[in-house]
C-alpha cells in the first residue's frame, strides 16, 4: 500500500479535511483543528484502506451471515506497509488510545451511532481494533440501516480516527437551533451512555447571553457551561456545523466531533378543527386506519360509515387473478357506494370522494354530518368487500415503505382533542400518528409495521433502522441529543422524550398522536 489514497495523515495534514480522505468525522474534527479549535491530535486511517476487507466480507455475508462476515474482516491481514505507517504516527502520541469510525457516511444524521469505536487501545493493538470498527460494517443493525437506506452492504468505505484516550470530568452535546439558542446536554465523565441514549443528562440553555438551567450549571459551573455554549455558537458560524460532541478534561473544553444536524424550523402551533371533538370522527378514523390509502378511500371509506358498527369481514377465498378480484370488489364498491348515497353509482361515487376529501380539510364538520347522515347498505354484501379488500391488501405488491397516510393528520387532530394526554419533553418537531407499540429490545420487533409510532424505555441508537417509515418515536427517558434523535432529525420523524407513556402503551397497541414540537402525546385506548 504505497499510493497516495492509503496514506496515513495526521488530522493536521491540510488533505484530511477531505471526506474522501478521511472520513466524515475525522475530516469534520481536521477541519475544526485547522481552525484553532481545541480537538485532540491523531491521525487517519483513510477509507480506501477498508475496501478489500470489506469486499471480502461481502463475498461471504450470504454463506456464513453476519458473524462470517465480520470474522473474515477481523482475520484481514493488514499490509506491512500500513502496520509501519500506523507505528510510526502513533510513536508520537501518548497512549492509551481511542480507534474510532470515520465513514464517508457519517456526516448525514441518519447514520449518527451507527458503527463502534474501540476504547483503551495499546500501540500494538491499533490494526486489530481498526479491523473491529471495518467489521461493524457487518453487523446486524448497522445491515438494517443499510437495507432501510437501499444501500448495499459494504458500499461505504470506512476511515478510521485515532486519538489519544481521555478521561473526562464532563461530557455531553450542544445543539444551535435555527434561531441562534444553544441547547447543551450534559453528564459527569465520558458523554458515552448520554449519546447512546442511556441516560438524561441535564440541560441548560443559552441564548443572547442568557444561560438557564440551574442542574446543568451545579453539575459544572456557570464557566464552563459558558464556554461550551459559546464554542458551539463559533462551530457553527465557522465551520457551518451546529451539533457538537465535547468533553471537558483537565478543565479545558475539548471538540469530540461536529455535524450538521438537520434544521428544526420553529413550527406553528398544532390547529385542530373543533369538529373533530366529535365522536363519529373518531369512529371514522378509526376505520380509515383500518383501510389505508388509496384502495381504502376507493373501496371502504365512502360506504362503511352506513354499515352496522359491528359489520365483520367474510371469509373469502379468491377465484381468478388478483386484477380481476379487483375489478369485482370495485363494482361492489360502487353498489354498496350507491345504497349508502341514494343515488346512482358513478354520481355517488363522485360525492363520496368529494366529501373524503372535504373531511381531510380545515372545515369537517359538513363531511361528518353527510357521512353521519347516510342511508343503510346490505351488510352482506357489504362483508364480502370486506374480505375482499383483506386479500387485495395482504396481497398488496406496493413498497413497504409507505410514507405518511393521506389520513394520519386527521388521525392526530382526533385523538388530540379526545385522547388521554401525556406530557413530555420535545425531541424532534413534528407531528405523527398511528399506532402505539411498545419496543423492549431491538431483537423483539416482529409486531411493528410500517407508520407506526416507536414507543420505548430509552432512545437507544440500535432502534434506528425501525425510523426508516415509523410516524413517530416517544421515549420514557433519553436526552434529544441522543444519536437515535439525530437519526429521528435527519428522517423528520417526530419525538417526544421522557414521556411516562409505558404503562398506556403496553396494554395496547393503541391509536396514538405525538406532537413532538410540544412535546406531548395522546391515546386512545381500545
Amino acid at each position: 500500500m504505497t499510493a497516495d489514497r492509503y496514506r496515513v495523515r495526521s488530522l493536521n495534514d491540510p488533505e484530511a479535511v477531505d471526506v474522501t480522505t478521511s472520513g466524515a468525522k475525522a475530516a469534520g474534527l481536521a477541519r475544526a483543528r485547522a481552525c484553532g479549535f481545541p480537538v485532540l491530535d491523531g491521525f487517519v486511517l483513510p477509507p480506501a484502506c477498508s475496501e478489500e476487507a470489506l469486499g471480502r466480507a461481502l463475498a461471504v455475508l450470504e454463506s456464513r451471515g453476519t458473524g462470517g462476515a465480520r470474522m473474515s474482516i477481523i482475520r484481514h491481514p493488514l499490509p506491512e506497509s500500513l502496520n509501519k505507517q500506523i507505528e510510526s504516527h502513533a510513536a508520537a502520541l501518548q497512549p492509551p488510545f481511542i480507534v474510532r469510525s470515520s465513514s464517508v457516511l457519517e456526516g448525514s444524521g441518519e447514520w449518527s451511532g451507527a458503527f463502534t469505536s474501540v476504547p483503551e487501545v495499546q500501540v500494538g493493538e491499533i490494526g486489530r481494533a481498526a479491523k473491529s470498527v471495518w467489521a461493524t460494517c457487518f453487523s446486524m443493525e448497522v445491515l438494517e440501516r443499510f437495507e432501510a437506506a437501499e444501500l448495499a452492504p459494504g458500499s461505504a468505505p470506512m476511515g478510521v480516527l485515532v486519538q489519544p484516550e481521555i478521561q473526562p470530568e464532563f461530557g455531553g452535546a450542544a445543539l444551535v437551533d435555527a434561531d441562534g439558542g444553544v441547547t447543551v446536554d450534559a453528564v459527569k465523565g465520558s458523554p458515552r451512555d448520554l449519546m447512546a441514549g442511556w441516560v438524561p443528562g441535564v440541560r441548560a440553555t443559552y441564548e443572547q447571553g442568557a444561560l438557564l438551567g440551574d442542574e446543568c450549571v451545579a453539575l459544572m459551573g456557570d464557566d464552563h457551561t459558558r464556554a461550551i455554549a459559546k464554542m458551539a455558537l463559533q462551530v457553527e458560524e465557522v465551520l457551518n456545523c451546529n451539533l457538537i460532541e465535547w468533553a471537558i478534561v483537565q478543565g479545558i473544553p475539548l471538540l469530540l466531533q461536529v455535524q450538521r444536524s438537520a434544521d428544526q424550523k420553529t413550527e406553528e402551533p398544532m390547529v385542530v378543527p373543533a369538529a373533530l371533538a366529535h365522536p363519529f370522527a373518531l369512529e371514522f378514523v378509526r376505520l380509515a386506519h383500518r383501510f389505508p390509502g388509496e384502495m381504502g378511500d376507493e373501496l371502504v371509506l365512502g360506504w362503511i360509515s352506513a354499515a352496522p358498527r359491528d359489520l365483520a369481514a367474510s371469509a373469502y377465498t379468491p377465484s381468478g387473478d388478483r386484477d380481476s378480484v379487483l375489478r369485482r370488489a370495485r363494482q361492489i364498491a360502487a353498489k354498496l357506494t350507491a345504497q349508502a348515497w341514494g343515488q346512482p353509482e358513478d354520481q355517488a361515487l363522485k360525492q363520496a370522494e368529494f366529501v373524503l376529501r372535504r373531511m381531510r380539510s380545515d372545515r369537517p364538520n359538513e363531511s361528518i354530518d353527510a357521512l353521519r347522515e347516510l342511508k343503510p347498505v346490505d351488510p352482506v354484501l357489504g362483508g364480502r368487500l370486506l374480505g375482499m379488500v383483506e386479500f387485495l391488501m395482504a396481497t398488496d405488491a406496493a413498497p413497504p415503505r409507505r410514507g405518511m397516510g393521506r389520513w394520519e393528520p386527521v388521525l392526530a387532530g382526533v385523538l388530540a382533542l379526545q385522547g388521554d394526554a401525556y406530557e413530555g419533553e420535545p425531541g424532534v418537531g413534528g407531528v405523527g400518528s398511528g399506532r402505539m407499540v411498545w419496543i423492549d429490545s431491538s431483537k423483539q420487533t416482529g409486531h411493528v409495521r410500517p407508520r407506526d409510532i416507536i414507543v420505548t424505555q430509552y432512545p437507544l441508537q440500535n432502534f434506528s433502522p425501525l425510523l426508516w417509515d415509523a410516524a413517530g418515536i416517544v421515549t420514557v427517558g433519553g436526552a434529544s441529543t441522543a444519536h437515535l434523535l439525530e437519526v429521528a432529525r435527519s428522517l423528520t420523524v417526530p419525538a417526544v422524550i421522557n414521556c411516562p407513556i409505558a404503562e398506556a402503551v403496553k396494554s395496547g397497541p393503541h391509536l396514538g398522536m405525538l406532537d413532538g414540537g410540544a412535546g406531548r402525546v395522546a391515546v386512545v385506548k381500545g
